[in-house]
């Protein structure tokens, strides 16, 4: 476990450096970064998306790996992308605009009425293949967070 949580510090740390040349590289960040894009592609493509600067690039990266995400758990392979894309639309913009996430509103606290104190907007009427492309993110994204976790609690 201990392994598993330094591979995906370790390509975070490489990732977000935007420095990968060989003398400043070391070999077992490469490895690092080789070894976390395996065991979980798609959290890799997010850490990539949330840690690098915004490009059309990253945005597409994620979107294809969401792509065959969705295909992996049986969604037919007719316009995956476009449904993958409306998928990362809704978890990209996933707070609810009314309370901005915090689930209340004004300076007495009073729960948001438009996502009932969940801070989240609601889960849109789309497809079923959206909602599971949507259901692979937020995967991810607890795992991501359960890396990171469990390597506070480490230190």
């Amino acid at each position: 476990m201990q392994d598993e949580l330094f591979r995906v510090e370790s390509a975070v740390t490489a990732t977000a450096s935007g420095d990968l040349t060989w003398d400043r590289w070391p070999l077992d960040m490469a490895i690092a970064l080789g070894l976390a894009g395996q065991r979980n592609p798609l959290g890799f493509a997010m850490v990539r998306y949330l840690n690098d600067p915004p490009s059309s690039m990253n945005v597409w990266e994620l979107v294809l790996k969401l792509a065959k995400a969705m295909q992996d758990r049986g969604v037919a392979s007719d316009g995956v992308k476009e449904m993958a894309f409306q998928a990362f639309e809704y978890w990209q913009n996933s707070r609810c605009p009314s309370c901005g996430g915090r689930g209340v509103v004004s300076a007495d606290q009073r729960q948001c009425k438009s996502c009932n104190g969940t801070g989240q907007r609601q889960m849109p009427t789309s497809p079923d293949p959206v909602k599971v492309g949507i259901e692979c993110l937020l995967e991810a994204e607890r795992w991501l967070e359960g890396q990171l976790r469990a390597r506070m609690k480490a230190a």
